[in-house]
């Protein structure tokens, strides 16, 4: 499923820079993937809080959020 989700997979989102241990956590979420993550937290892939996660982390790693 994660594959037909844009930068859902497993290392589809760069990781970012670590400066904390939140850092060190999105980056395991983007390495595991997001859909992924988002399912082993009970949410569905083509849920609202899995489409917002992705697009949070992909803002994120465009350094919107620096």
């Amino acid at each position: 499923m994660s594959e037909q989700i844009k930068d859902g997979g497993p290392d589809d989102l760069p990781h970012v820079e670590v400066r904390c241990a939140g850092d060190e956590f999105e980056n395991a979420i983007r390495k595991f993937g997001v859909v992924s993550a988002c399912e082993w937290f009970g949410h569905s892939p083509d849920s609202e809080f899995t489409a917002e996660t992705i697009k949070v982390l992909r803002d994120r790693g465009n350094g919107r959020f620096e």
